[in-house]
């Protein structure tokens, strides 16, 4: 009876693995191996770095300014409504265009220029795009929306004027025509938003001068902030379809 029985501490259970093991069981891990905190996964080198900014600096920058240009959005918006007024739409229209400008340049330089960024770098999105958020505050008011909006193209000129400095030769290997249409449309476009400030600026004035022509003076800059904008886009368009086609990609104007 007794040998009848199985033999219950012969049958030990084999230890078993999952059917679908995330875990890759190839690599033998070294005996002496002791995990250390704050250990790195990948040794930093030339290759490392160089692919870790094409990665990190052109997604930061496209973050950060769609993140203050949420808020400068809802700001408008909310002004917008609550100021009804022939005025105050105009101007809420052209900031709404200044807006998707200012998207469309840091997407476009994002493909055409690539380097390490720096604290400068760094700045300048929230320096521009956080020029943006004020006006919103100032629907309906020709003056301090026209010498805001001198102030924003302003500030947009410096930031073109550092991004012809720090854009060498290198940025496009041996097509140098490529380089030399680049910073053609750089100047122009500083130009531009030069004679819009200017242009801003002055219209400002004239509404602080003459206050019962507000909607007159206000319209003005409306109108000067639509030209800017067509000009900016319209000059990127070219100069950027001539950049791609040099290196055999089909981007035609306004595809």
């Amino acid at each position: 009876m007794a040998a009848e029985l199985p033999d219950l501490r012969s049958r030990r259970r084999r230890p078993t693995s999952p059917r679908h093991s995330f875990y890759d069981t190839s690599y033998d891990a070294p005996e002496n191996l002791v995990p250390v905190r704050g250990d790195a996964i990948q040794a930093l080198n030339h290759e490392v770095l160089i692919r870790r900014s094409l990665e990190v600096s052109p997604n930061g920058f496209i973050t950060i300014v769609s993140i203050i240009q949420g808020v400068a959005l809802a700001l408008l918006a909310q002004n917008t409504f609550a100021k009804p007024g022939l005025l105050v739409y105009a101007q809420s229209i052209a900031l709404l265009l200044i807006f998707v400008c200012v998207f469309y340049w840091y997407l476009a330089m994002s493909v055409l220029l690539r380097w390490a960024p720096s604290f400068l770098d760094s700045f300048l999105p929230f320096a521009i795009a956080g020029l943006e958020i004020p006006p919103a505050f100032f629907l309906g008011n020709a003056r301090a929306w026209n010498l805001w909006l001198a102030a924003f193209w302003t500030g947009t000129l410096i930031g073109l004027w550092i991004t012809e400095k720090w854009s060498p030769p290198s940025h496009f290997g041996e097509a140098r025509d490529a380089h030399r249409i680049l910073h053609e449309l750089l100047r122009d476009l500083q130009m531009t938003a030069a004679v819009s400030a200017l242009a801003l600026g002055l219209f400002g004035m004239f509404a602080m001068l003459d206050p019962a022509h507000q909607l007159f003076w206000g319209m003005a800059g409306v109108t000067t902030v639509l030209a800017t904008v067509a000009v900016i886009v319209a000059r990127t368009e070219v100069g950027a379809s001539k950049i791609h086609s040099i290196f055999g990609v089909n981007r035609p104007p306004f595809n």
